[in-house]
């Protein structure tokens, strides 16, 4: 018996040596991911695109709405018992008319809707990966140089039961969140209008050559 106890702690001893020399460090990638300003510049540009795309809809709606009011019109005169035969037989096919029109519209805007809607999606989809992406390749480019052989997203959840995967982590290991999210911000691009710092003189213009 402790014979095979002796062999099992021979065998786990390299495993749990490597473990310990392990360096593991976590991120809140969640957090990492709306502080980029990358992040920022894709939600405002998403949100002025849903903004058109709401516009023509509407459009589209008060169209829609004007074909029907037209059409409720046109049924209205058709039972004006004042009205001539001719002109009865006039208002039913200006009616019927009006009716194609009102479904070819109401085709055409549900279509757009749709159009739209998947539109949204898939940039949606396009830029939430490419930010990642961007997001990845620096936290590979800062945690190998540092010298980490685990970095591991605190912030993720299961997608089978929406449970964190990391339900506990030290406060010994080290949270790289706030060095990531400043490399990730160091190329954001100056605030409009911004003034030049006191003391500093203005780059002079190049001159044109004649």
């Amino acid at each position: 018996m402790n014979k095979l106890l002796l062999v099992c702690l021979l065998v786990l001893a390299p495993v749990s040596l490597a473990s310990a020399d392990l360096k593991i460090a976590v991120i809140d990638l969640s957090k990492t991911f709306e502080q980029y300003y990358k992040t920022k510049d894709a939600q405002a540009k998403l949100k002025e695109k849903q903004d058109g795309f709401q516009k023509e809809i509407n459009n589209l709606s008060a169209e829609y709405e004007r074909i029907g009011q037209e059409a409720q019109a046109l049924d209205k005169a058709v039972h004006d018992p004042t009205l001539s035969p001719a002109a009865h037989d006039d208002k039913v096919k200006a009616l019927d008319v009006k009716k194609q029109d009102l479904a070819n519209m109401g085709t055409k805007l549900q279509e757009r809707i749709t159009e739209c809607k998947g539109e949204i999606n898939d940039e949606l989809f396009r830029r939430h990966k490419d930010l990642v992406d961007e997001i990845t390749k620096v936290i590979n480019d800062y945690s190998g140089p540092q010298g980490y052989d685990l970095v591991i997203d605190k912030s993720s959840a299961s997608a089978a039961s929406g449970v964190s995967i990391v339900l506990y982590n030290s406060s010994k290991l080290i949270d790289i969140t706030a060095e990531i999210i400043d490399k990730l911000n160091k190329m954001a691009p100056a605030p409009a209008g911004s003034a030049v710092p006191s003391g500093t003189a203005p780059t002079p213009a190049t001159p044109a050559h004649p």
